[in-house]
């Protein structure tokens, strides 16, 4: 690779200019010198957004150059952050530097006289004033002043504070307080009537050296934004106040919004506007430098570094900020770290890593900081965003319980960066690369980077990532998890905070069975219970109803059972729809898999059939609807399995503000009084009844229908061969009866 790096020097000539500045640089010289004077012209950017190389480009159109109407240019150039570290006021180290390259004109002896005389009242009453010099008479004041130690006190406004809390008893007198008021009066006055005739002198001079003979007084003052907000605004006075005088025109280098808040700071107001009202009092022409475009960048990374391939370039061009000294130190870095991962993988101590993919990352520790931080804790999350660029995930696929957390997930925090979106769909995808080959990446950029946080007891981290009811969060706890080989140690107590539903909140529970479904559900979900024979209250109409005893199980039945029997029957296909719609819910059809993650989750997209066929492998069968009402409801007539008033927290419809199936069995205040779960919400369940003679019984509710279709005695009913997203099942037994009994379930006349 080219050897060369890129320096932060500014653009000199036509010749180093890649960004299009020249275009700029010749509409502002013609401006300058044909405009009248005085007039400041202000050139607004973000720091590295190149304003030195602008003013620069300027500063070399202007030098011994004239117009048409011979107007001629005597140039001054003022850094006012080279004088940000003087401890004296940067507004006499702007005057003196306008005085010494005035010294360079054919001045008449008097005027040198005068201004020297002015540099050296600059120098000595300013100094006096700052240093604090008071006409006091020391000796006199004896121990006093030893123990006080007013020898050290370094300003008349200090002293005079402390003088005036002495008593007489300390043998001060008013009339030496009194003294040393005079003298720091006397000292302002002075002061004051320097300037006041350096405000006239100075027009004098410009007017009879250089405006007279058609010339410029063109003072450029840069890195303005770089000072102390007190220092800064003391440059802007200063040139409004006794510089701004006919044949002098000023180029003002600056960050416009920075500048705005360092007014709104000195004068003490969060007002809108404020600071832009300063401004246009002081800059007649506001040019702000346009960012970047993206065929600049592309066509500044190709020249600068041709030997890239055009995947690199684009992922620079469309990824970088659009800021010249961004852009600079960005192939900077990534120039050092080829180099140094190419020495490591030929000694063995680094995987092998692919350079668009460095590249990628170099982008995101450049220009997204906050991600790149994340990125140290969850590799994985680089993952996710890529799959959202690359449209393979859905928006929704994520974990959100609305209202309960006011910072959005990681991947909602970064997908609205569009820039960064455009980088990720670019080259190889990071998809393909475990854990530990994206941690290369980061430990190799992290040389040239932030420092990795302050990392808090791992134990403690994994499981507040584990409940974080952030999947992005979840699934790089689960990796750690898998990687050490801990799935009991985390699977158990985390099954055991679902099933404490008091002692719990639904964030909580939500996140552990979403870990769950990736380190595997230590629960039974294979577990029935036992409904007794007897009669219950069925329907709206609340009509007696006699059932001989049966089982059902207590859950819906879940993707990583129905996994089971779809291994064992290869005849049966897996459930999927050919639709946008399904994405979230489809097995993948080479693999017969369900969607990574949601093994716990309740089985969907099954036909009538499907489901009837899954429960006679497991010995079963579907429920009546009789059945399920009976199990969902108990014999006390209730509305809801967990009692008569509607309750959001204990199930899963569209109230619940979820948008889709959750992990069985994590709301376990909507149980019924026989134990089941999901009897309301989250998924339609299939039945053995038929609702006439084209369509079965379906109950339940689901997460996308509203309460009242959690109602225990709410019948729906859908085509056998339906696959909808929001109908399941669970499985009932029948129990053996003694033969001599001949029972059977029953209308109660």
């Amino acid at each position: 690779m080219n050897p060369t790096y890129w320096t932060d020097q500014p653009i000199l000539s036509t010749a180093q200019d890649r960004f299009d500045f020249c275009d700029y640089a010749d509409v502002l010289s013609h401006i300058v010198m044909t405009s009248a004077t005085p007039i400041t012209i202000g050139i607004f950017g973000p720091w590295g957004s190149g304003k030195t190389s602008l003013m620069r480009l300027i500063s070399n159109n202007l030098s011994g150059q004239r117009t048409l109407g011979h107007r001629s240019t005597h140039i001054l150039w003022f850094n006012a952050w080279q004088y940000e570290r003087d401890q004296g006021a940067i507004w006499r180290s702007l005057l003196l530097r306008v005085l010494d390259s005035l010294k360079t004109l054919d001045l008449v002896a008097s005027d040198v006289a005068q201004i020297d005389e002015w540099e050296v009242r600059l120098y000595a009453d300013v100094e006096h004033i700052e240093r604090g010099s008071l006409q006091v008479d020391w000796p006199k004041l004896g121990k006093s002043a030893l123990r006080l130690g007013l020898s050290l006190v370094q300003s008349p406004a200090n002293l005079i504070q402390i003088l005036t809390r002495l008593d007489e008893k300390d043998g001060f007198t008013d009339g030496l307080l009194e003294a040393v008021r005079r003298e720091e009066i006397e000292i302002y006055r002075r002061q004051l009537q320097l300037l006041e005739e350096f405000q006239s002198g100075f027009e004098h001079l410009v007017h009879e050296y250089i405006w007279q003979y058609n010339g410029l007084l063109l003072i450029f003052i840069d890195d303005l934004d770089r000072c102390l907000p007190d220092r800064a605004l003391e440059v802007l006075e200063t040139i409004k106040l006794f510089l701004d005088v006919p044949g002098c025109a000023f180029f003002l280098a600056a960050d416009h919004e920075r500048i705005e808040n360092v007014v709104r700071q000195r004068y003490g107001t969060p007002q809108e506007g404020v600071g832009e009202s300063y401004l246009e009092k002081l800059v007649q022409l506001p040019f702000y430098l346009p960012p970047l475009e993206e065929a600049q960048m592309e066509r500044f990374v190709i020249q600068a570094a041709p030997e890239l391939s055009s995947e690199i370039s684009r992922i620079f061009a469309q990824g970088m900020p659009p800021n010249p000294r961004m852009v600079k130190r960005m192939l900077n870095i990534f120039r050092l770290l080829e180099t140094l991962a190419r020495r490591r993988i030929a000694r063995g101590k680094m995987l092998e890593i692919d350079l668009a993919q460095l590249a990628k990352m170099v982008v995101i520790q450049g220009r997204y900081r906050a991600l790149y931080q994340d990125l140290l804790e969850y590799p994985n999350l680089i993952q996710e965003l890529e799959l959202r660029a690359r449209g393979k995930e859905e928006k929704n696929d994520v974990l959100i319980i609305p209202g309960l957390d006011a910072m959005p997930p990681l991947v909602e925090r970064y997908i609205t960066l569009r820039p960064l979106m455009r980088v990720l769909r670019i080259g190889p995808p990071f998809t393909n690369l475990t854990p530990l080959e994206i941690s290369s990446y980061l430990h190799l950029t992290l040389s040239t980077g932030l420092e990795p946080m302050n990392e808090i007891d791992p134990n403690q981290r994994i499981w507040d990532d584990l409940l974080s009811s952030d999947l992005t969060r979840i699934r790089a706890a689960v990796d750690l998890i898998q990687q050490r080989e801990l799935q009991t140690e985390y699977s158990v107590p985390l099954a055991k905070l679902i099933e404490r539903d008091q002692a719990s909140t639904l964030r909580q529970r939500l996140s552990a069975a979403w870990a769950l479904g990736y380190l595997g559900d230590p629960r039974n979900f294979d577990e029935a219970v036992t409904i007794p024979a007897g009669e219950f209250l069925y329907g709206r109409e609340n009509l007696p109803y006699y059932l001989l005893s049966y089982r059902i199980s207590r859950y819906p039945v879940t993707n990583a059972q129905y996994a089971e029997f779809i291994k064992t029957h290869r005849d049966v296909p897996i459930p999927y729809v050919g639709e946008v719609w399904a994405r979230l819910y489809n097995w993948d059809p080479v693999r017969r898999t369900y969607p990574e993650g949601k093994a716990n989750f309740p089985v969907v997209l099954v036909t009538w059939e499907e489901a009837q066929m899954y429960c006679e492998w497991r010995g079963g069968r579907l429920p009546t609807q009789e059945e399920w009402e009976r199990a969902a409801r108990g014999t006390d007539n209730r509305i809801y399995p967990w009692g008569d008033e509607f309750k959001r927290t204990c199930t899963n419809t569209r109230e619940s503000g979820l948008g889709s199936p959750t992990p069985v069995g994590i709301f376990g205040c909507g149980k019924s009084p026989a134990g089941l779960l999901d009897c309301a919400g989250n998924v339609w369940e299939w039945t053995a009844s038929d609702y006439n003679l084209q369509t079965k019984v379906i109950r339940g509710g689901a997460w996308n229908f509203s309460q009242d279709s959690a109602c225990v005695f709410v019948s729906e009913r859908s085509r056998p061969d339906h696959r909808s997203p929001a109908i399941g099942f669970r499985v009932a037994y029948t129990i053996p009866q003694p033969s001599s009994q001949q029972p059977v379930n029953a209308w109660i006349p």
